[in-house]
């Protein structure tokens, strides 16, 4: 039955009374907002009401899953990068359970109840921390080799906030990763909201515990290879995330080495770095590994340069191998086929095997860029029976971190031999925090991962005499190389390779230069701690010690960003 105007009404009068189009569209934003508003009031009282005590303990059941709001990728990761980057939406997840007694964590202070805390408070980063730590760490176990432990504490210390800084590192004698923050433009940073710089300080963990000997070695290129593990972690650690993996494959079409969410390193940290000095740091990032910086000896190198230039500088450095990585990546989920979610995973779960197979089996040289990648194409025949080996080879090869006569080269080199772990049946609990079978040469393993803080090993030490009139004890490169390759030089032919000693030498002179060393004034033969004041030594990544057999240099930490905003 049509409806009719009241009584005493016109036409007119009831159409002037109808609702226009912008008051139903307010009134239904106001219907949402508040609909909004009463699921996540009721959500966070289920949470509190099912979290018993309150203190937020983890619980395996699935009954009791729990969610958490989460950093999906950096907090101003973008798919246009702009000049004022607004902060992203969190992402719901579930509570992540580091799986590994082994390789565990421990964030210090008060844990807070589980909730879905906004973005900013201390309770938000609390569990984006614990989420993104337990996610890459999870990813990283069954890559590794089974026994792994830290080569600091476990668990590893957390500490959310250090003092005031643009910077995050991790320091094995400190016992673990530190972050900091600092005020930028009115506004406030902790480098701990990103994933990018967590997966990254987490990452030179893990390094550290697979290859403690790169440590405290004094070679530019082993530094800077640290420095892009950690980059690499952070992109292999993002991709685990189903969401970010279709986010990239969309905005990529599937073409992985194009500047995307994927290879954008740490935005925020950068944008505030940028704020202070303009050319310190990437355009649209802190790093960004879709680049195309070409292999050169670090020692032919400045010590420091603009972003948008190649240094010694080990962050500035690092980028010609993770640049590298980005293309075999890229390179591997094409074989794989079509651009799927299963397959980006795939390629993921493949290219860390090889990169950890790679680091275990490589010596540490002057030239330790070629020994990994050699290692990694060598492992591929071993573990995909050479499935990867254009992909990997183009990639290293054009990066100028293989010449042509090491391409060639390979064809006849070494390849390594499988080693089975025992079964899960007859193994200790401590090898089942890693599942997967390691690679050896001649059947000659570095058990170097199954080594604790108490006798973590070291490359030997060699006297260096610096140019500044000083005599030091340093952990040189001095490993034999296993492949008789080198890196390309700019016009393509093999360039000749430093020393251990120059490159040495050279690395010592950066940290002088670079305003990164200091002196102990602690005992003889005690390791120097920063912990006292770890905000005035965030900037020192090195020490020179006074013991019996003389002075020795050491590492303090690494850290993530560069320094010459200051």
């Amino acid at each position: 039955m049509a409806r009719h105007p009241s009584a005493g009404t016109t036409p007119a009068d009831d159409e002037a009374s109808k609702p226009s189009l912008s008051d139903l569209s307010a009134a239904i934003d106001s219907l949402t907002q508040a609909a909004q508003t009463l699921t996540t009031a009721a959500a966070q009282i289920m949470q509190m009401l099912t979290s018993g005590t309150g203190i937020g303990q983890i619980e395996p059941s699935s009954a009791r899953i729990q969610h958490i709001n989460a950093w999906e990728d950096d907090p101003f990761s973008e798919a246009v990068p702009t000049e004022n980057p607004p902060l992203s939406a969190p992402l719901s997840v579930a509570i992540p359970r580091n799986v590994n007694p082994l390789l565990q964590t421990r964030i210090l202070g008060q844990q807070p109840q589980v909730g879905q805390f906004p973005p900013g408070s201390q309770n938000f980063r609390f569990w984006m921390v614990t989420e993104a730590l337990a996610r890459g760490i999870n990813f990283w176990t069954p890559l590794l080799p089974r026994g792994t432990r830290w080569s600091t504490v476990n668990p590893i210390q957390v500490t959310l906030d250090a003092g005031e800084d643009l910077n995050a590192f991790y320091s094995r004698d400190n016992r673990g990763l530190f972050f900091f923050h600092r005020a930028v433009r009115n506004r406030t940073f902790f480098s701990a909201d990103s994933p990018d710089v967590v997966c990254h300080e987490m990452g030179h963990a893990i390094l550290d515990a697979l290859k403690p000997q790169l440590f405290d070695a004094a070679s530019a290129e082993v530094a800077s290879f640290h420095e892009s593990f950690g980059d690499m972690s952070s992109i292999l650690c993002a991709l685990q995330l189903p969401s970010e993996r279709q986010k990239v494959l969309a905005e990529t079409q599937g073409n992985l080495n194009v500047n995307s969410r994927l290879s954008r390193l740490a935005e925020q940290l950068g944008w505030a770095i940028r704020q202070l000095s303009p050319t310190a740091v990437d355009r649209d990032c802190l790093r960004n590994a879709a680049n195309r910086f070409f292999y050169r000896p670090p020692i032919q190198l400045p010590p420091q340069a603009p972003a948008s230039q190649l240094s010694s500088e080990v962050h500035s450095f690092s980028r010609v191998f993770t640049g590298g990585f980005l293309d075999a990546l890229a390179a591997m989920l094409k074989i794989l086929g079509s651009a799927t979610d299963t397959n980006l995973l795939t390629a993921s779960h493949d290219l860390g095997q090889l990169l950890i197979d790679g680091i275990h089996t490589a010596p540490v040289t002057s030239a330790y860029y070629s020994q990994v990648a050699a290692g990694m194409i060598q492992a591929d025949k071993v573990r995909n029976q050479g499935r990867y080996a254009a992909a990997l080879s183009n990639a290293f090869f054009q990066r100028g971190i293989l010449s042509t006569a090491a391409f060639a080269a390979l064809v006849d080199a070494p390849v390594p031999r499988q080693v089975i772990p025992p079964a899960a049946a007859t193994a200790t609990t401590e090898d089942l925090s890693g599942t997967q079978s390691r690679l050896t040469y001649n059947d000659q393993d570095d058990d170097g991962y199954r080594r604790g803080p108490e006798d973590a090993p070291a490359l030997p030490t060699q006297t260096i005499s610096t140019n500044f009139g000083m005599t030091l004890l340093v952990h040189a490169p001095i490993e034999s190389t296993r492949f008789s390759i080198t890196p390309a030089a700019l016009n393509g032919i093999s360039t000749e390779l430093s020393s251990p000693d120059e490159a040495s030498r050279a690395f010592i002179e950066d940290l002088v230069q670079l305003d990164r060393l200091t002196f102990s004034t602690t005992q003889v033969g005690i390791p120097f701690m920063v912990t006292s004041n770890i905000q005035k030594s965030s900037r020192k990544t090195h020490v020179v010690m006074e013991t019996p057999e003389g002075l020795v240099l050491k590492r303090l930490h690494f850290d993530c960003g560069f320094h010459s905003y200051d």
